[in-house]
């Protein structure tokens, strides 16, 4: 080969290389920045499950609306589990003789130690689901920073990260198999990496027994967001969830419901449910009196 030809054959050879050496970079570069997604996310979801198993109790009010009810409700989080005070209902305060019912059950209830058993015991089982969820983030789904936010954040930055299901996670339950089904964006805190907002859609129908024992449809979505309530505690301050399907052939499952949290304040610890009934009494009292005074006075 003369020379001209073998400088033609090293150029050749150089345009070839450089576009798949670059590929090559690329591909690393974004392996690498997956693998700091997920490291950051299990550093969150750590963080997260270690926060709900503090031993400390709030109280804040909540809005529920859903297919069957719209009720706000003060409630006040205890070591026998939550007890509440329904406020209003379809967006109308109670009136008396509804408030008056309110108050009879509210006492029926913190007087019947089996009722508030089956309470708890259905709260913690909530509880202890939300968390087995949330172990299964950082194993089931593929991560990545949002629109290229540099996963080296500073101090204070809010990034957004993008997950979809890891096609190499074998989910071994129903409930794994819809979470798995799930694409969305979790917004974390890098500072104190914490999990600020999860939100999701079902990005496919999820079949139990081939169809026969029932689905879930695709597109169903869901929104979890989370506020610091104080210096080492955060709390769900919103969950909205809509989803359809059935199961067995028979039963329509629908759960479209919506709930806010907001002005949390903490409990002392070892309020009695005998306290918290007081203290939802009192919250229920300010609240009648607050609507009692002219908006002008407010001001």
């Amino acid at each position: 080969m003369s020379a001209s030809g073998r400088i033609a054959a090293v150029a050749i050879i150089a345009a070839v290389a450089s576009p798949l050496c670059a590929q090559q970079s690329l591909t690393a570069a974004q392996q690498h920045s997956a693998e700091a997604a997920r490291n950051l996310v299990r550093e969150v979801i750590y963080n997260e499950l270690h926060d709900r198993e503090r031993d400390s109790h709030w109280e804040y009010r909540s809005e529920c609306i859903s297919a069957a009810e719209n009720l706000v409700r003060e409630q006040v989080e205890t070591d026998n589990g939550p007890v509440f005070r329904v406020l209003a209902e379809d967006g109308a305060p109670l009136d008396e003789a509804q408030q008056q019912r309110e108050d009879k059950r509210l006492d029926r209830y913190v007087h019947d130690p089996g009722e508030v058993a089956r309470v708890r015991h259905a709260h913690e089982e909530d509880e202890a689901r939300l968390a087995g969820i949330m172990e299964l983030l950082p194993k089931a789904f593929v991560f990545e920073y949002q629109g290229g936010v540099n996963q080296n954040a500073t101090a204070d930055e809010v990034v957004r990260i993008a997950f979809r299901p890891d096609p190499q996670f074998s989910p071994s339950s129903y409930e794994a198999r819809i979470v798995h089904a799930l694409a969305g964006t979790l917004t974390v805190d890098t500072r104190l990496k914490r999990m600020i907002d999860m939100r999701g859609v079902l990005a496919e129908r999820v079949d139990f027994g081939y169809g026969l024992l029932g689905h879930v449809d695709k597109g169903g979505t869901f929104e979890i967001h989370r506020v610091r309530v104080s210096a080492a505690h955060w709390k769900t301050d919103l969950v909205e969830v809509h989803i359809q399907g059935k199961v067995l052939m028979l039963k329509t499952v629908s759960k479209d419901q919506r709930e806010a949290r907001s002005d949390f304040r903490p409990v002392p610890n070892g309020t009695t449910l005998a306290e918290a009934k007081q203290m939802l009494i009192q919250a229920a009292d300010q609240s009648v009196q607050a609507r009692l005074v002219p908006v002008s006075v407010r001001k």
